[in-house]
């Protein structure tokens, strides 16, 4: 098998570049790890099982408990950014919510579960990304939500009370 080489480009604009060096093989960020199918939409890439799904150019991978959605683009091809605010939270795909597990105007912490989905017969914990405050909660539990349905606004986190700019 020829040497593949794929730069994923995430939500955030990060890119991520990915070889695949032989069928069971991938190198990321130049660290090679042994990666195989284990089953439908799941694989075992070193320590860490993966499930992955995908949606006409659009694919979904679900590991350690954060979802990363990636959208294909041709290779020289324009550069399609988010529609969506980064401060809003929404449905990688079609799955039900199971868990919420915070209110409008909540002070979270960046890694902190804010909600889980169930899709595919996997739980999915949604986590904050950096320090924030709840603005609004756009879903309920037991709610099937569709690919980019907003489930969560999230504003800047409010300085600590007392402090002040230098």
């Amino acid at each position: 098998m020829a040497e593949q080489r794929i730069v994923v480009r995430d939500e955030h604009g990060a890119d991520h570049h990915v070889v695949i060096t032989g069928p069971d093989e991938v190198a990321i960020a130049g660290k090679r790890v042994s990666a195989r199918r284990t089953g439908a939409g799941e694989f075992r890439a070193g320590e860490h099982t993966i499930w992955a799904a995908s949606q006409g150019d659009k694919r979904w991978t679900f590991v350690n408990g954060h979802a990363f959605a990636f959208e294909l683009q041709p290779p020289g091809g324009p550069v399609r950014r988010r529609s969506a605010h980064d401060d809003n939270l929404s449905a990688p795909m079609p799955a039900t919510v199971v868990k919420l597990h915070v209110s409008a105007g909540d002070e979270v912490k960046a890694g902190q579960l804010l909600l889980v989905l169930e899709a595919m017969k996997m739980e999915l914990p949604v986590r904050a990304a950096s320090d924030a405050r709840v603005a609004a909660v756009r879903c309920r539990e037991g709610e099937l939500v569709q690919p980019g349905q907003p489930l969560i606004e999230l504003s800047a986190a409010a300085a600590p009370t007392g402090s002040t700019a230098t």
